[in-house]
């Protein structure tokens, strides 16, 4: 340890700017990481290979391997072994969950993948550059992102179904469901849709921060259909909704109807569908946009939940428009039905939920503010996209924001790996007992004195008595 510090400590001298000293002892600590590991490995190996050895495997040959890690690059040798009927393996690739041909870990590919479903491949690589020891070009970034994302996509459409021994379905007294579309550019000029679906059970509000109870979201780029699909799956093996009230919000666009919703939630208690406030209030804004005063006054109605102020309202902004030019007349007068049509057609679904003798006052109009965690890659800075690339990138996000992230990719490794069970645990064992240093016990006893006290050898005894 003391020599360590001294070489730090020689290198602060050797280098009088800050920056020149830190990298220095940057590239000092990769050095160190990179020789511990190796010699991890090796420990390892060895004794993998003492455990296989007396199951009669023998060593085929040994093989060179680089791999980069979030530490550094390693090359290493590890012994390859065969048995005769038996198909040869590399232990030592299988303990510790190197993929086959991936010259990158798992735990780069992950955070790489993280990284370009946030920002622009280009911006991403430059970021690695700058924060990391590694170098990885957009391209491989790129690369990265688009497996990870494809089997995150293809883990979230077949779903496994939990274990019914061990998982119990939750039994909730309210779940919140809620949907909508976010509409991207394609490179291809074809429609592209992210659909996206949100649960969540509350609203837990603590000083003047509030958070969603157990949010979970499902997205889809092939269509509603399939998010709700998704969702159906999710409810019936989590969730027991018997005895729950339910209560979903759209904007009762294509696809989001509340018959939509029914089907996916099946049997409970009650459901109540409700109509995102913020789609009605951007109709009314646009239908009547030549008459302010007219739709304040018509939010106020609409508040109050009072078709007949909604009528009157309606009928006022009718007579107003007479006083117009003649040629826009017929145009505006058009808007109004259209406004009162779109109101009557959704008018069971208008009524706010303080006024539906509910348990809860709040809960809905998360799916919409959520859009922009999507929206900030996906839609923002003119960027156009190919299907794939859209539902990759989303499946990553998602599953991200699901906090389900990194155990799905640790599900992604070689299911070899978990085969090997208590042999892996043994094998660490007996290669930590081979780098054990020796142990040395204290000695205990007393100096021995005969001659005076007064000798040097007698203050000696007295000290230590």
């Amino acid at each position: 340890m003391q020599s360590i510090i001294t070489q730090m400590l020689q290198m602060v001298k050797a280098n009088a700017n800050p920056l020149a000293w830190e990298e220095a002892l940057q590239y000092l600590f990769q050095d160190w990481r990179e020789e511990l590991v190796l010699q991890a490995l090796g420990a390892l190996d060895k004794a993998l290979y003492w455990h296989y050895k007396q199951e009669g495997w023998r060593v085929d040959r040994l093989e060179r391997r680089t791999v980069q890690f979030t530490f550094g690059k390693l090359t290493f040798q590890r012994r390859r072994l065969r048995k005769k009927g038996e198909k040869s393996f590399l232990p030592l690739d299988q303990a510790i969950g190197l993929e086959k041909r991936k010259r990158y870990s798992l735990a780069v590919r992950k955070g790489m993948a993280e990284l370009g479903a946030r920002l622009p491949f280009r911006q991403a690589s430059q970021v690695v550059r700058l924060l990391t020891p590694l170098t990885i070009s957009h391209t491989t970034l790129h690369t990265m992102t688009q497996e990870i994302g494809e089997h995150l996509q293809n883990y979230s459409e077949h779903r496994p179904e939990p274990d019914a021994s061990t998982t119990k379905r939750k039994e909730v007294p309210v779940l919140f469901i809620e949907g909508d579309g976010l509409c991207l550019k394609s490179r291809d000029g074809e429609p592209l849709t992210l659909h996206r679906l949100l649960i969540h059970e509350g609203i837990d509000r603590r000083k003047k921060r509030t958070r969603l109870i157990h949010p979970f979201c499902f997205v889809s780029t092939q269509s509603s259909a399939e998010a709700f699909r998704q969702l159906s799956h999710y409810l019936n093996h989590h969730y027991q909704l018997k005895q729950t009230l339910v209560i979903s919000n759209s904007d009762g666009g294509s696809g989001y109807e509340a018959d939509k919703f029914e089907m996916a939630i099946g049997a409970c208690r009650q459901h109540e569908h409700c109509r995102d406030p913020y789609h009605v209030n951007r109709k009314i804004k646009d239908r009547l946009s030549f008459d302010r005063p007219m739709e304040y006054r018509l939010r106020k109605a609409l508040r109050a939940y009072d078709w007949t102020q909604i009528e009157s309202v309606l009928a006022t902004a009718q007579s107003r428009v007479a006083a117009c030019p003649s040629e826009i007349v017929a145009d505006r007068l058009d808007q109004i039905e259209r406004l009162r049509g779109y109101l009557s057609r959704h008018w069971p679904y208008l009524q706010p939920i303080a006024d539906r003798s509910l348990p809860v006052q709040k809960g809905t109009g998360v799916c919409e503010t959520g859009h922009r965690y999507y929206s900030y890659r996906l839609k923002h800075q003119g960027r156009a996209w190919t299907h794939d690339g859209a539902r990759y990138v989303a499946a990553i996000l998602n599953a991200v924001k699901n906090k389900e992230y990194a155990r799905i990719l640790t599900q992604k490794v070689d299911p070899t790996v978990q085969s090997l069970g208590e042999d892996i645990k043994g094998a660490v064992k007996a290669a930590l007992r081979t780098l054990q240093p020796a142990t040395s016990q204290v000695q205990q006893g007393h100096i021995v004195n005969q001659g005076p006290s007064s000798s040097p050898i007698g203050k000696l005894a007295k000290m230590f008595r």
